[in-house]
């Protein structure tokens, strides 16, 4: 493989990289406004059973009494608490129902909700150095 291939098949990888880049959420208050303003999107699992599964994540610096509260709400409601986030992110995963879904999206302490999903990553190499 000639030098100039070998340069023209990193280019199109790089090519094929920099459209691909996702957005990474923030621990800044506020960066994530757009997704506390709309509910989750739902998987077909979570229309079949009427639970959904999500991420709840909070401002920095919200008091635990206020994270406690959110959790019992979320059990009032019928949810549950599956995990619980304080190294990387304030928050916790749950399941819920859409109810509590919108309860957390307009809690002014939460900075976002996302649905909770299975991420995986894929590569493929490419050409051999």
């Amino acid at each position: 493989m000639s030098s100039n291939s070998h340069n023209d098949g990193h280019n199109a990888l790089a090519n094929a990289v920099k459209g691909s880049v996702l957005p990474v959420a923030t621990k800044t208050p506020g960066a994530n406004t757009a997704h506390s303003l709309a509910t989750p999107a739902k998987s077909d699992e979570a229309k079949a059973s009427g639970v959904n599964k999500v991420i709840v994540v909070f401002k920095d610096n919200t008091p635990a009494s206020e994270i406690a509260n959110a959790a019992s709400e979320i059990e009032s409601q019928g949810g549950k608490i599956t995990h619980r986030y304080e190294t990387a992110l304030l928050g916790f995963a749950a399941e819920m129902p859409d109810s509590a879904v919108q309860t957390m999206s307009v809690h002014p302490h939460v900075s976002y909700v996302e649905a909770d999903g299975q991420v995986s990553a894929y590569a493929k190499k490419l050409m051999d150095k």
